[in-house]
């Protein structure tokens, strides 16, 4: 746990899905997906199992199914975020028979059969609303700041594990390094006094 996970600031996310336009199908596909991913912290590999019926709309929320750790968990949906899928699935989502919620428009059109697709609709649209991008820039990008964010505004950490669905806490323990500020807060003064 020497690294730091590779994130981005909360405000270029936001100012990267605020960019995203709602004119095209493409468009309004593309913000209905980076919401999600931002918002929940779901994986890639979760967002393309997600079925239109995993989301249940009394209750705000999404199944996620085929998770990393095998386990079926699931996330909020909150009102931004529904609102977008609400768009997407009435005037966006190609009128196929498909049980998958996110649909590629690209012939053969159907759910995306890979990681590849959605990692460059999050690169693109990250790009196009100015972010800096580095070597890594994919959905994890986006699930790694949601982390950092949610650590920041000192969530407790055993909430922001049961969001990105960790089953152990040291694992969720990486993103508290992100919190320099807060780490200041606890340092303990170097014994001797100043140095």
């Amino acid at each position: 746990m020497a690294h730091l996970p590779p994130r981005l600031a909360w405000d270029d996310v936001r100012h990267a899905i605020d960019a995203i336009g709602a004119t095209t199908p493409v468009d309004i596909r593309d913000r209905a997906v980076l919401l999600l991913l931002a918002i929940t912290g779901i994986r890639n590999g979760e967002l393309r199992a997600v079925r239109l019926q995993d989301i249940d709309w009394r209750t705000g929320e999404v199944f996620i199914r085929r998770t990393k750790g095998k386990r079926d968990r699931v996330v909020p949906l909150l009102e931004e975020t529904g609102a977008a899928l609400v768009d997407y699935i009435l005037r966006a989502r190609p009128k196929v028979d498909s049980p998958y919620l996110f649909l590629s428009f690209t012939p053969p059109v159907g759910a995306f059969k890979c990681a590849a697709p959605v990692s460059r609709i999050v690169r693109k649209r990250l790009r196009h609303g100015g972010v800096e991008l580095g070597r890594v820039a994919g959905a994890h990008l986006l699930r790694h700041s949601l982390a950092t964010q949610l650590v920041g505004q000192r969530r407790p950490i055993n909430e922001v594990a049961d969001l990105l669905g960790h089953r152990s806490i040291n694992t969720t323990a990486l993103y508290v390094k992100v919190a320099a500020s807060q780490l200041a807060e606890v340092a303990l003064p170097f014994p001797g006094g100043a140095a």
